[in-house]
């Protein structure tokens, strides 16, 4: 009989590259942080140093240039598995009308994608600023002064603002806001552009350079369904790291006495703060309940 790992290759290749497809397409943070591939047998704890800034001398008189003081700190990031396990029985294999390992497949890698945004989007709480509060209604004036804080703060671009849906809702009640045109004689209303676009497309897009997008992984500041209120996030790629050891792995085992094989798929990852300046978190209420 064939060992697990040439069992993996002989009849779930497939398997692996669909699962892994899924995950990194439905996983934001990837596409919005700073990833860091960790080798084999590198320890489960990721070092990534930062740089301090440093200052340029202006030099007048010709004369020698003082060394300056370099400082630098660390970033640990904690790797953990992510695990999607699952049991699926011959029965069902062989009855079904679609191609179970196919689907399970897409529903294991989606799986540990979310599981992926919920571990990196919970770093958002280190950043050193927070502008809101449970009480808060986000508002395109908030994303806004957060942007400002980061470009005050030096950080580079591009800016992006990951939020709940939840409280989306009330900048997309602000922008939608239907104004009538001055001196009209009929009630047409207007809207910005930004708006019009909103209204059409249900996306809020750009807002003073920051992509705004939407993800009811971000991490919940209360319990409380009546209170609810959520840590979201604007921050540049370089306030939030994510470590990855490898791609997806799966581990298969066949049991006869259930007629059914047991299904692990699992992924290395870990996510931190890497710069607590180059974020701002706006804790912000809901409006849904």
């Amino acid at each position: 009989m064939a060992n697990q790992a040439d069992w993996n290759t002989q009849f779930y290749a497939n398997f692996v590259t669909d699962a892994e497809f899924a995950a990194y397409e439905t996983s934001v943070a990837r596409n919005l942080m700073k990833v860091f591939p960790i080798p084999m047998n590198a320890g489960k704890v990721a070092q990534v140093p930062i740089w301090g800034q440093g200052s340029a001398q202006v030099i007048t008189n010709e004369g020698a240039a003082t060394a300056a003081d370099t400082t630098s700190s660390q970033a640990l990031i904690t790797l953990s598995e992510h695990v999607y396990y699952s049991r699926v029985t011959d029965m069902l294999k062989d009855s079904a009308y679609g191609d179970v390992m196919a689907q399970l497949a897409e529903v294991s890698g989606r799986a540990i994608g979310e599981s992926f945004d919920t571990t990196a989007f919970a770093a958002f709480d280190s950043f050193s600023t927070d502008i809101g509060s449970t009480t808060t209604e986000l508002t395109v004036e908030l994303i806004m002064k957060a942007a400002a804080t980061l470009r005050q703060n030096k950080v580079m671009g591009p800016y992006y603002a990951v939020v709940h849906p939840g409280c989306a809702y009330y900048i997309k009640k602000q922008m939608t806001v239907q104004t009538l045109y001055s001196g009209a004689s009929t009630n047409v209303p207007a809207l910005s552009a930004g708006g019009n676009n909103l209204f059409l497309t249900g996306v809020i897009g750009n807002i003073g350079g920051v992509t705004v997008i939407e993800s009811p992984l971000v991490k919940a500041r209360t319990d409380d369904p009546a209170s609810a209120a959520f840590i979201n996030g604007v921050f540049a790629p370089t306030a939030v790291g994510i470590a990855e050891r490898g791609g997806l792995t799966l581990n298969t085992l066949y049991l006869p006495q259930n007629r059914a094989t047991d299904m692990s798929v699992v992924a290395v990852m870990g996510a931190s703060v890497l710069q607590s300046t180059h974020g701002v978190k706006i804790t912000a209420e809901t409006d849904l309940d």
